[in-house]
């Protein structure tokens, strides 16, 4: 039996999860992020300009705070842990572009 409970408790989780992926695609397409940067979820996040990724932040935080279900704030969880690490290791666009585009500083 709780194994059944388990796996159960398993879908919830992937299907909250594919809700927020759904988010996190919308949010980037209205940001004008291209197809191509949102194939996957991972390149998608790694894809947002930095004011969507901070109203992605509080959109998910907020959704943890007012979640009444377990398996939300599980997902959302996740979804925050994810998140975190993407952009831990990758700025956001605008950065990645200025940086680029700036001439080595002379000595």
């Amino acid at each position: 039996m709780a194994f059944g409970s388990s796996h159960r408790a398993s879908a919830e989780i992937a299907h909250h999860l594919s809700a927020l992926a759904a988010k996190v695609d919308e949010i980037a397409r209205r940001a004008g992020v291209s197809a191509s940067e949102r194939l996957d979820l991972e390149t998608t996040l790694a894809s947002l300009p930095w004011p969507e990724r901070r109203r992605l932040g509080l959109i998910l935080e907020s959704a943890r705070v007012s979640a009444t279900s377990e398996a939300v704030r599980d997902a959302v969880a996740v979804m925050l842990g994810l998140a975190s690490e993407v952009w831990a290791r990758t700025p956001p666009p605008a950065e990645r572009n200025s940086e680029s585009d700036r001439e080595p500083e002379r000595e």
